[in-house]
């Protein structure tokens, strides 16, 4: 059977058709070509932006874990100039409105002075504007008078160190190959901020320490004074006094000085003892809470005359911070007992879980009515330097005691 084509067919109208469909599959193609460019490209944007996050996270983790300034500020050193390519750096803080001071300087070329005037210097503009200043000209250092650059210094990128809406000091960078870009001032205004945050918080723990230091010299000044000092100055008058019984005769006075004066010594032996311990409490950071407590009640409680028990459950290791602040609670606990509580028994006890850590100081002494101490203002140093120590682990502590029924101090902190 045969086929006829009743009309003739249109050649170059077909071959147009075919032509335009080329055309579009090609433009097609070449699309899809770009689309696909553009998310690798934007694939790539957000790896490099996920690892730069995962970078600052892990810069910001090591940074809060160092406890030293100087610690700090070599770490933020070291990581600006890995983070974009730079060969120098420095950190300069705010030592008063003037001035700003070299702290710390890493890699080549090095700042050639200690300290610059905020007026007049570039680091000082940072501050004052509160902007980054880039600079890949080296002509440019030369308006900066005040300041005495490095020969070899050909850029230089400075950035605001930002805590609180203000500014602390400045972060330099220099010296990158090709110069400084947009990309690098938005990069590092990022770590600044970090930076600037670590940098703060280690100023405020120094300083913080510096004030507990003054205030337990102080306490152990007043306690030398009001004890170890008043004993030795009873010991003289009961020496001369014994001298005095002798020189006449009074052979029976004079066994009554000289019991005295024993008994006066010894007690200022056992408050010189206690003091010399709370100075430095000589296991606490080789061998941990367990130690020292144990230490503690051996050297003082034990030699005092006061039956002791020390109960641990669940030991183990605790950040030191945890274990200083744990040690000077019990210790506090432990002279508000010897010296107010007329105790016979004190028992220490240590619980230990995976998630919290639980003090308890128990003693069969005199007790104290609750409601006369939890008034404002009112409880004795040992008290308030309790409840301090506590708020700042983020713990609570309870007290349970009443006149003659003895003291109950429970002090829980979640780790």
């Amino acid at each position: 059977m045969a086929y006829q084509i009743s009309e003739p067919i249109d050649i170059p109208h077909l071959q147009t058709v075919l032509d335009g469909l080329e055309a579009e599959i090609d433009d097609r193609k070449q699309a899809a070509a770009a689309l696909a460019l553009q998310n690798a490209e934007l694939h790539s944007e957000l790896q490099r932006r996920l690892a730069e996050s995962e970078s600052f996270g892990r810069v910001l983790v090591s940074l809060l874990q160092k406890t030293v300034l100087e610690q700090v500020l070599d770490i933020v050193c070291a990581e600006a100039q890995g983070l974009i390519g730079a060969t120098g750096s420095a950190v300069l803080l705010l030592t008063d409105q003037a001035w700003l001071e070299v702290k710390h300087r890493l890699g080549q070329p090095l700042a050639t002075v200690e300290r610059l005037p905020v007026d007049g210097s570039f680091a000082g503009e940072v501050v004052r504007t509160g902007e980054p200043v880039r600079l890949n000209d080296p002509t440019q250092f030369a308006q900066a008078q005040v300041y005495q650059w490095p020969t070899d210094l050909t850029a230089l990128l400075a950035l605001p160190l930002h805590v609180d809406g203000g500014t602390i000091g400045v972060l330099d960078v220099v010296n990158k190959a090709g110069g400084f870009t947009d990309e690098d001032v938005r990069v590092m205004s990022v770590f600044a901020n970090q930076a600037a945050m670590a940098i703060e918080h280690t100023r405020l723990q120094e300083q913080a320490e510096r004030v507990a230091v003054l205030e337990e010299r102080q306490r152990l000044a007043r306690e030398l004074h009001d004890s170890v000092t008043q004993s030795l100055y009873s010991v003289t008058l009961y020496a001369n006094a014994a001298g005095l019984a002798l020189a006449a005769g009074k052979e029976a006075v004079v066994a009554d000085y000289l019991a005295e004066l024993q008994a006066t010594a010894q007690e200022g032996m056992r408050d010189m003892r206690l003091l010399i311990f709370q100075l430095h409490p000589p296991v606490l950071e080789a061998e941990g809470l367990v130690a020292a407590l144990q230490a503690r009640l051996a050297a003082v409680e034990d030699r005092a005359g006061l039956q002791t028990q020390f109960r641990v459950e669940g030991e183990r290791r605790l950040p030191i911070a945890i274990e200083e602040d744990l040690y000077w609670i019990a210790q506090e606990a432990l002279n508000n007992v010897r010296k107010h509580a007329a105790a016979t028994h004190v028992t220490v006890h240590l619980h230990f879980t995976a998630q919290s850590v639980r003090l308890d100081v128990v003693d069969d002494g005199v007790g104290f009515d609750l409601p006369s101490v939890r008034g404002e203002g009112r409880g004795g140093g040992g008290l308030r330097s309790i409840a301090e120590r506590t708020a700042r682990l983020g713990g609570k502590h309870t007290y349970q005691s009443a006149p003659g029924e003895g003291t109950r101090l429970t002090v829980e902190v979640t780790l």
